[in-house]
């Protein structure tokens, strides 16, 4: 077996919710703005439902072939040559996106705060030190999670409370002035993000109490909801049609809380919640990588494929997003148009010849007893 070592179901829930959430609450309100206006903060409850659907279908693919990820029971299901594709496709599809979140970090990190360090420097250190998370095992990125999670939550729910006295209701009216059509575009958009939690998949075998998956992957999937729709609000209520206009309205927003002239400039706790978040994002993806790269060739530990997965997702990140534009055309195009896909369609196809394969067998078997 490739990992030894056992989490929690809530270990897992938090693992996958803060490394979704991180980049959903700097970048979605002004993405989603751009789709369905002062509608934003209704998308992600569409994304939602949709995003409870990967988790259901990976959980009964789970119960039907416990102890396996999505890589090794889709060689079960399809066969070996299809199962093999399928597999690379996920795994592509995790390096694509931790590479853009990679440079999501190196991009906010250097834009407000380091200007002047090299992204480079900025990239690399990140990347190694969630690789030395994942190389600790699955057990010691779910005490990180532990610890981090409700100091990240605790920090955002400070500044939301702080951003109250600024909000302008007004602003949220006509509620659908357009129609449901823009609601709809805005939640596919954000569909990658809430379908994410698909990535329980590498965790499930791992569980303590493998029962409690589901429940703790729907849990993620539902605090999610309340962060974003709560981000997309706020922003929406103290930046109004400007929201559309900045590139992360929560830090545009931030810099309006001005407590009695001494509780001001808390720019540097969104920083920290992002840091702290990216490394979580970070390690997650990177163990995703590991495990599932070494469960494609058959390997019998995937350790040895940490630190140079994080090489080169650095190398990546630089290449593969080379600007702001560059981001904006992936996230408009290929991560909406591919990631419900894979993310929804694929698991169903697994699940429905799963069970057609199932039926077959238990038809030949009583045929037998016969």
């Amino acid at each position: 077996m490739l990992e030894h070592g056992k989490i929690s179901a809530v270990q897992m829930g938090l693992m996958m919710y803060s490394s979704i959430v991180t980049t959903a609450i700097l970048y979605l309100p002004a993405a989603i703005y751009d789709y369905a206006g002062r509608d934003l903060w209704l998308s992600p409850i569409v994304s939602a439902i949709l995003g409870c659907i990967p988790v259901c279908v990976v959980y009964e693919l789970h119960r039907l072939y416990p102890g396996d990820s999505i890589i090794q029971y889709s060689c079960s299901i399809v066969g070996k040559i299809g199962g093999k594709l399928i597999g690379a496709i996920i795994l592509l599809l995790i390096l694509f996106i931790s590479n853009q979140a990679l440079w999501q970090y190196g991009e906010f990190v250097s834009g407000y705060f380091l200007p002047h360090t090299p992204q480079v420097v900025l990239l690399g250190t990140m990347a190694f030190a969630s690789a030395l998370a994942v190389y600790g095992g699955v057990e010691v990125m779910g005490r990180l999670s532990d610890l981090l999670t409700p100091v990240l939550l605790f920090m955002f729910l400070i500044i939301i409370i702080l951003l109250l006295q600024d909000v302008q209701v007004k602003y949220m009216f006509p509620i659908l002035g357009n129609g449901v059509l823009p609601v709809l575009k805005g939640a596919y958009f954000s569909n990658l993000w809430f379908c994410e939690p698909l990535f329980i998949t590498f965790f499930l075998p791992f569980l303590k109490e493998p029962q409690k998956g589901r429940k703790w992957g729907v849990i993620s999937v539902l605090l999610l909801l309340v962060i974003v729709v709560s981000t997309n609000l706020v922003s929406l209520l103290v930046l109004g049609s400007a929201t559309g206009s900045v590139r992360t309205p929560l830090m545009t927003a931030v810099q309006y809380i001005s407590i009695a002239e001494f509780l001001s400039h808390l720019e540097a706790t969104v920083m920290a919640i992002w840091i702290a978040g990216a490394f979580i994002k970070m390690y997650v993806f990177y163990y995703m990588l590991a495990l599932g790269t070494a469960q494609w060739f058959n390997l019998s530990n995937y350790r040895p494929l940490v630190f140079p997965i994080a090489f080169l997702s650095v190398v990546l990140a630089i290449w593969q997003v080379p600007d702001t534009s560059a981001f904006s055309v992936y996230s408009q195009t290929i991560n909406s148009a591919v990631g419900p896909v894979l993310f929804i369609v694929l698991p169903l196809f697994l699940l429905l010849i799963a069970f057609l394969r199932k039926n077959k067998k238990q038809e030949k078997q009583v045929e037998q007893q016969q």
